[in-house]
């Protein structure tokens, strides 16, 4: 069988210079899965156009579109299509697989092990900060699921918490044609900074980007030809290593849902970086080594609806997935877990929207914000406060079901309210800012904002010096006021402090924690009140005039993107971020590698 390889890009040196030899064909060819988010079926995500960096969609001069695509049919058929035309296909997927549906979330991640064993069927599988959240409910359901993996687990920077052990092998060597391939995996470096469920008393996480190295130091030792990275830590990590570290070839990022749909090439260290977006898209790195110089050619694959290389999906597989989801339709539904029960088909209609709703967005998102109102409504609070998380699928125009819901919001902790001071809100605000503005790289965690409410504006400098960033924080249009109290509507996070409300860190008053109530019932009630809803980016979180840029999209600005930061040292320098930061060496000798 052959395939259409015009949508590949030029076969190009990892110095970004374009090879003289266009006619040869590749040595092996990656495929890069990336965060899934339990997303067994088709649905809708959001495209952003981009000056440099754009998908295979016509946007008509709009800066956005949401399409339908992906799931793991259609990705199966795909990865088939890619293993039909060459024996030399290596899959490669990266984490945060176990999470993001209700299916997954009442199953405790275990309906993703079929699909991913049987059809997807990747040659290395490398863990994502989600893929520990079964821990929340499950203890060390993390380990009983990657023991269920036919592919092997790789993570350089995952030890035993008692031990202080490697849990997984740092690297794999594979071959191809005829090159030895070293993959070397790395999980996330923040999960102990997201939720304490997720890790204490069970697993360490080493955060040093010299790991990297390390591992593709031992592995060329081995006798790897190319070396390659397979991690979930995010692309403006991953960028940054890529400056520091001179020994890998290729580094395929996940966990921030960036689509390169042109590769990043550091040409200083001779390294290529992509990202594969958020499970409805494929990225796919094909590579040969000619006169000594290994060479490449990249492509993003959207799998959209009716894109020329979108494949019908996969018969099997369809099956397969048909036969997972059966039991959260039609009549007899009845799943609990957690604080959660779900006693409804997915397939409810629970509201309509008039706009699209989506949350692949930095600074703020409608998503979020609907949500934070459902929240303040419920309580009838004065605010309300949330993660900016990014996952989940679009919703158009049109109704909202329930299974919608569950894709951005598939956890079963329950919604709580608590009274704070209005000094506290500012300084866990000021502390966000701090990991999201940090020109450090290695410092900065996820690349989002805290959201809150629609009656809440936010006012940032991301130029200032550290706890000075925020410059504004109103409520109904008021200044917060440092020595009043708030009424604050949130969740309470597993295994956080008694007193810790929505993970901010500090201790809340007047705590009422609704032990049967979660997220999606919020949602669904404020539906009930308020469809058909219109939400959207309504520039609650800005900048000063005389501030720095902050972008909220990929339509935005340069892309990929780094938040611009800056930090003072010595009272009057200052480091400033770039699209690919300057060099940021680490320290070569007794650097510890858990920080």
């Amino acid at each position: 069988m052959s395939l259409n390889t015009d949508f590949l890009g030029k076969w190009r040196r990892l110095d970004g210079s374009t090879s003289p030899d266009q006619e040869q064909q590749s040595d092996l060819v990656f495929a890069h899965v990336s965060d899934l988010h339990g997303q067994l079926v088709p649905g809708h995500q959001v495209y952003y156009d981009n000056l440099h960096n754009s998908p295979d969609l016509n946007f008509d001069g709009d800066d956005k579109r949401i399409e339908r695509g992906g799931g793991v049919p259609v990705l199966t058929a795909k990865l088939d299509q890619l293993r039909n035309t060459s024996d030399d296909v290596l899959t490669l997927m990266s984490g945060d697989t176990f999470h993001g549906t209700a299916v997954t979330t009442y199953t405790d991640g275990r309906a993703m092990l079929d699909p991913i064993n049987n059809h997807l069927r990747p040659d290395v599988y490398v863990p994502g900060n989600w893929d520990y959240s079964n821990e929340a409910v499950e203890d060390s359901n993390f380990r009983d699921l990657m023991a269920e993996l036919e592919a092997p687990v790789v993570a350089n920077n995952l030890y035993d918490w008692e031990t202080n052990e490697r849990l997984y092998d740092p690297y794999v060597l594979r071959e191809a044609s005829d090159l030895t391939v070293g993959v070397v995996g790395m999980t996330n470096v923040y999960v102990d900074r997201m939720a304490p469920a997720f890790h204490e008393g069970k697993y360490r996480f080493g955060k040093h980007p010299a790991l990297l190295a390390e591992s593709a130091e031992a592995a060329r030792k081995e006798g790897a030809d190319v070396i390659v990275a397979v991690t979930e830590i995010g692309l403006p990590w991953m960028v940054q290593a890529a400056k520091d570290i001179e020994s890998i070839d290729v580094m395929f990022s996940a966990h921030t849902h960036e689509y390169t749909h042109e590769p990043i090439v550091v040409e200083d260290t001779e390294t290529v970086v992509v990202e594969s977006g958020m499970g409805e898209a494929l990225g796919r790195v094909d590579l040969r080594v000619r006169d000594g110089d290994v060479e490449f050619r990249h492509h993003l694959y959207c799998l959209v609806d009716g894109l020329d290389y979108t494949p019908d999906p996969d018969p099997d597989a369809e099956r397969t997935v048909e036969a997972i989801r059966e039991p959260f339709f039609g009549e007899d539904v009845h799943q609990e877990r957690g604080a959660g029960t779900l006693d409804r088909s997915l397939d409810t209609v629970v509201g309509e929207t008039e706009q699209p709703l989506y949350r692949q967005a930095f600074l703020e998102s409608a998503w979020n914000t609907l949500f934070n109102d459902a929240l303040r409504e419920h309580f009838g609070a004065d605010l309300a406060v949330s993660h900016g998380f990014r996952y989940g699928t679009a919703v158009p125009p049109g109704e909202i079901t329930l299974e919608q819901l569950y894709t951005f919001f598939p956890m079963t902790a329950p919604v709580a309210r608590g009274e704070a001071f209005g000094q506290q809100i500012r300084s866990h605000m000021e502390e966000f800012l701090v990991d999201n503005f940090t020109p450090y790289v290695y410092d900065q965690e996820d690349g989002r904002l805290r959201n809150y409410s629609s009656n809440v504006e936010v006012v940032v400098d991301p130029t200032a010096k550290r706890g000075r960033r925020l410059v504004d924080l109103c409520v109904d249009g008021e200044s917060i006021n440092s020595e009043e109290t708030y009424s604050v509507a949130t969740f309470r996070r597993p295994g956080d402090p008694e007193r810790d409300l929505g993970g901010c860190g500090f201790p809340f008053r007047d705590i009422r924690v609704e032990e049967d109530t979660i997220p999606v019932d919020v949602i669904v009630d404020f539906l009930d009140e308020h469809s058909p809803v219109s939400y959207d980016v309504q520039g609650l979180v800005r900048t000063p005039a005389n501030g720095g840029d902050v972008q909220n999209t990929p339509a935005d600005g340069p892309y990929p993107f780094i938040q611009p930061g800056v930090d003072y040292a010595d009272g009057e320098e200052y480091t400033e971020t770039r699209l690919i930061p300057a060099k940021n060496r680490f320290p070569s000798e007794a650097w510890n590698r858990y920080r």
